[in-house]
């Protein structure tokens, strides 16, 4: 007796009946769902990629327009995104020349690209070291689709489309910290678990040739079985979680002072207390927009962390803002987008702090005051409030 096995609906081949259980949980482990399915004697695997049904195109008639998006064309296909279906997501490559603009980089998106997306192009482009301008276009058609312009020198340098692929890539995989084999490319991923399977078998349903039926002796692997789903068990218990609270001092006015200004100085620890990494924390603090609050520190805007970043060993450091236009998010939304310039991972057990918690307080009449602040790790899949708030009450 043997089980089809599938994966993400593609017919890979056939596993013997003593080896489901164990070829089940050993996809489990790796990140995989796995479903053994009896009754139809079939196991379907699915490897954690959503399906976001993606347009690529390109407004510019010129020929490296047209190179670009037959390269992500080609790049997302092989990984098994869908770029058939009606789009939830259009994308416009447009190759400009050198004299039409002076950024290497410009991005261009409607008002409803997801945050999450938007995060991982941002931690791509500054990984590649790719200058770039982040800007959201309200004229940009908002048909209820995500869309995004990526005005560029396309060229034989593919950096631009490396980078773009995976940040879609990387988007596309539901559960990348309890599964690293949802980046892994897809047709490793078919290669690898083709090769645990019996070939002989599909070549033989394939081409619909009767195969003679052996009995064949039951073995229930006990043992093995009984190891697997312990270890498949404490990868599940797995969790992320964390602590974030505030801590600051406040300094309040003379009562002799003409202008009452009240200035916070403090620091947002960030402490894990769960069992996996918490990569890139993304630091958003709330404050009343008509209320006289500003957030002061050394926060640097994104096109000027080359210049003026804190300079290390293994590269630069600090804080910077996430996006450029961070001064009208604040004017419109009240939001201080900040994240760490390098890369910044906090352990189970450990903790980080943002020590640039330095805040402006001008007393507004006959009004209250209260800050927030939120945390983002991983891409934006854990979010945390802080404990605790700054409250000022006049």
């Amino acid at each position: 007796m043997t089980y089809s096995v599938f994966i993400d609906g593609e017919l890979l081949g056939k596993a013997l009946y003593q080896s489901a259980v164990s070829l089940a949980l050993f996809c489990e482990q790796q990140g995989f769902e796995a479903v053994i399915d009896q009754n139809k004697e079939t196991i379907n695997i699915e490897t954690g990629r959503k399906q976001h049904p993606i347009s690529i195109s390109s407004r510019s008639k010129n020929q490296p327009s047209k190179d670009a998006v037959l390269k992500l064309n080609d790049i997302l296909k092989a990984e098994g995104l869908d770029l058939l279906k009606e789009p939830s997501i259009t994308i416009f490559l447009d190759s400009i020349d050198q004299q039409y603009s002076d950024q290497q980089l410009i991005i261009e998106h409607n008002v409803l690209l997801d945050e999450r997306l938007k995060n991982l192009l941002i931690i791509e482009f500054n990984k590649a070291k790719i200058p770039f301008v982040l800007n959201e276009k309200k004229n940009l058609a908002a048909d209820g689709k995500q869309q995004l312009a990526f005005r560029s020198q396309f060229n034989e340098n593919d950096r631009l489309i490396v980078s773009i692929s995976r940040a879609f890539i990387r988007y596309c995989s539901v559960k990348p910290n309890a599964n690293n084999s949802a980046i892994v490319p897809m047709p490793l991923i078919k290669s690898w678990i083709s090769s645990l399977l019996d070939q002989t078998s599909l070549t033989k349903t394939q081409e619909k040739k009767a195969a003679p039926k052996v009995p064949e002796k039951t073995i229930k692997p006990e043992k093995n079985k009984n190891i697997s789903a312990v270890n498949s068990q404490d990868l599940r218990l797995k969790k992320a979680n964390a602590e974030v609270f505030l801590n600051y001092t406040m300094l309040i006015p003379r009562p002799d002072d003409e202008q009452k200004e009240y200035m916070v100085n403090g620091s947002i620890i960030m402490k894990n207390t769960g069992d996996l990494d918490l990569k890139n924390p993304v630091i958003c603090i709330k404050v009343p927009t008509d209320s006289g609050v500003s957030l002061q520190g050394q926060i640097l805007p994104p096109k000027l962390v080359a210049g003026l970043a804190m300079k290390g060993s293994d590269g630069e450091k600090g804080w910077k803002y996430v996006y450029d236009d961070w001064r009208e998010r604040v004017k419109t939304k009240g939001e201080y987008w900040i994240t760490s310039i390098q890369d910044l991972t906090i352990p189970p057990g450990g903790s980080e702090a943002f020590n640039g918690l330095k805040v402006l307080i001008r007393e507004p009449k006959n009004s209250s005051v209260g800050i927030h602040a939120f945390v983002y790790f991983n891409e934006g899949k854990q979010q945390y409030a802080s404990n605790n708030t700054i409250s000022l009450s006049f």
